[in-house]
Parts: C-alpha cells; structure tokens; sequence
C-alpha cells in the first residue's frame, strides 16, 4: 500500500498527503457545462468549496477562457487544483478538427495545464482503440458513464488512431515527472448503474491500469486510480479489493453512488457509498451534490454534497484508520454539556453553529438543543450525578 503526495511545486504551497493511514481526501467538482455559465461564478464556488473542507477542486469547464480560469484558481484559491485534460482538448478543438491534429496535441496541452500550477490531472490513458469498439457494444444496461472516456472513444472512431494518452504514455509521464504533477488514471468503464457489477470490461481496464501504474512508479509520478461509480453497497468491498490488487496499492479515488433512483437527493446516495468506500480502502471521494444528475448546482448545493461527504469519510474511517479521539472528546463534551456536545468539535463546525442558531435555544448565555427541552436524557443524567454546571471541553 502507498502514499503519495499532491501538489506541483510552482504554486509554491504546502503538497496534500494522500493514501494509507492519511484521512480521506475530498474533491469538489466546478466548472462551466455551457456556454451561458460564468466563470466568475465558478471561481466563487471554488473559494466556497475549499471553505467547506474540500482540499481539492476539479474543473469540468468546456466554455469560457478556461486557461485564465486555471490561473486564478491556482493563485487564490487555498485547494489543490485538479482537471480532466480531454476536456479542455474538446473545449478547444471541435471534432471536425481532430483528424487533421497530431495526437500529441494532447500533450501539449498537458504540458500548458502543467505550467498553470495544475496539481492533479485525470488522464484517459486505459482506453485503447481495440478497447473502443466495445464502449457501445456490451450486455449492460448503461454501457458507460465517463465523460473523458466517451471523448477518447469518439476520437479513437473518428480517426482511427490510438488512444494519444496510451500510445505516448511515456512522454506524458516525463512531463508530468518534470512539472512534479499528480497523475489520476481516469476510467472509461466504471459501472454507471448499480445494476451493472464487476465484468471483463472492468477487469481488462483494471489489468492495464496495472500495467500503467507500474510505469508511473518506475518514472517517480505520483499516481492514484479512479474507481468505482454507480454501485450497489454489497459490492463496493470487493471492487476496492480488486482493484488495489491490480493497481499495487495505490491511492484509490471513487466518484461514488449506491442507487440510480436518488434524483434530487443524490448527495445522500453519494454519502453512503462514500461510507462504504472509504472504510473499504478508498483514499480520494468526489463530492456528489443534489443536482447531479439534474444540472450546475448552486454553491450551496456544493457545499451540502462536500459536508455530506466529509461527514461520510469521517465514518468510513472509524472503520479504516481505528481513530477515535475526536469521538470521545466529543462524548466527553456532550455528557459536560448536553446533548449537542461542542460545536467546535464538529466535521464542520461553521455549519453547526448556523444550526444551533436556527434552532437552538438560549439558556444561561449558552445556546443548547432545543429537541428534548428539560427532558434531555443527557443533561437528566448530568444532574442526576452531581456534575454540576455545564462546561466546555477544552483537554
């Protein structure tokens, strides 16, 4: 099992620890989907994202100045910044233009993401021309749900090239390796319904992942996989097996979901998948919101999806990492204070004190939970055994 570190080193900031005995790394997606959303906007959702808890922010942009976008995010926001590299080729050049581009334009652009201050780039790399004739042509319902991948399938098909990213993978690991870039190996088959489990499509791409991650560790590239999407809870256990068997242990990123059938509340299908990964051995979760599967979610659509997820990770890791101080500092404060315990020991601590705002009650100059009234199962036992007044914890 393995840790990496992210961050390019000119930004000039502090890496992020990512992998074994590390806490769980989030990732909050922004990013323009059509031509009448702003950049503006997105950038405020990037500075809201990283107030919540999200270390990282992926941009999905296709519409607006993408370039200056990377740039302003990289200098003012406090979060690792992350992108899909194929999108922004296919935000550049229209798919008429492909056959007439050298493949390698595609480095190239890695290389310009790179110079940006870009920390951690999902690459398409697994997806191989044989490989692309069965995006559309399997036994599952949904045949698939990257977004990248779909983008190197259509170029494969309308050239009739390689996959850039996989032919020329070794010059892409040296402009990573130079620019000290994370590389996150992006997947074309993840399952995109909870019907569709672990088959050869999965395997054959985990098998090359493999292949890919060990060439990433002999170059020195930070690597991490991208996992499991839409999936029954019963069976994300075995998928995290499976795969850090096939990718030697390296970080494992999910973009999770436990049902098909949550619209509109798909941060709650998220966050309990995220539970089960993560206690599983998932090191890295993207952030789901209510809007997934609907539209662009506002930030305070964003900022639930990341507290939801934080909230997720803290529970998977009492499973993974076996760490329960922070759960016993809050009890010792709940049983000195009542039921609500300490605010400050929250997963997020300026979401509870709005909360305790809206709906707790003044008593004494503290605020308290306003649930059980002078029926607290909690402070009826504080009293029963002479604690005296309330307190804050602060050991």
């Amino acid at each position: 099992m393995r840790t990496i570190r992210i961050g390019n080193p000119g930004r000039g900031r502090e890496t992020l620890p990512c992998g074994v005995g590390e806490r769980t790394v989030i990732i909050a997606s922004v990013g323009t989907s059509q031509s009448s959303d702003s950049t503006g906007d997105e950038f405020n959702k990037c500075l809201a994202a990283a107030r919540a808890g999200a270390q990282v922010v992926a941009d999905h942009s296709f519409y607006g100045d993408i370039a200056a976008f990377h740039n302003r995010v990289a200098k003012e926001v406090d979060a690792c910044l992350s992108t899909v590299t194929c999108y922004e080729f296919a935000a550049r050049h229209p798919q008429r233009e492909w056959n007439t581009l050298d493949g390698r334009r595609m480095l190239d652009l890695v290389a310009e993401q790179a110079a940006r201050g870009v920390d951690l780039m999902t690459i398409h790399a697994s997806l191989t021309r044989e490989d692309a004739a069965h995006v559309d042509d399997n036994a599952r319902l949904i045949p698939t749900t990257s977004k990248g991948g779909g983008i190197i399938a259509n170029y494969i098909r309308l050239t009739r090239r390689e996959n850039p990213y996989f032919e020329y993978f070794d010059d892409l690991l040296d402009i990573l390796a130079e620019a000290g870039v994370t590389l996150s190996l992006g997947t074309t088959f993840r399952a995109a319904s909870v019907c569709d489990g672990w088959d050869e499509l999965m395997a054959g791409e985990m098998r090359r992942m493999g292949a890919l991650v060990d060439r990433a560790l002999a170059r020195g590239v930070p690597v991490m996989v991208e996992g499991i999407g839409h999936s029954a809870v019963s069976a994300i256990p075995t998928y995290i097996r499976l795969a850090k068997a096939y990718c030697r242990g390296v970080p494992y990123r999910v973009l999770p979901m436990a049902t098909d059938r949550a619209l509109g509340f798909d941060h709650i299908s998220g966050a309990i998948a995220a539970t089960v990964a993560v206690a599983n051995g998932a090191d890295v979760v993207t952030a789901m919101s209510r809007a997934e599967h609907i539209g662009l979610p506002t930030w305070v659509d964003m900022e639930e999806g990341i507290v939801a997820t934080r909230v997720a990770a803290v529970c998977g890791e009492l499973t993974k990492l076996k760490d329960y101080e922070s759960e016993r500092r809050m009890s010792r404060a709940r049983w000195a204070q009542g039921c609500k315990g300490d605010w400050r020991m929250a997963v997020y601590p300026e979401g509870a004190e709005r909360a305790l705002q809206q709906h707790g009650r003044l008593d004494d100059h503290l605020i308290r939970c306003s649930m059980c009234g002078d029926f607290c199962g909690i402070t009826a036992g504080i009293a029963a055994v002479n604690l005296g007044p309330t307190r804050l914890i602060d050991d």
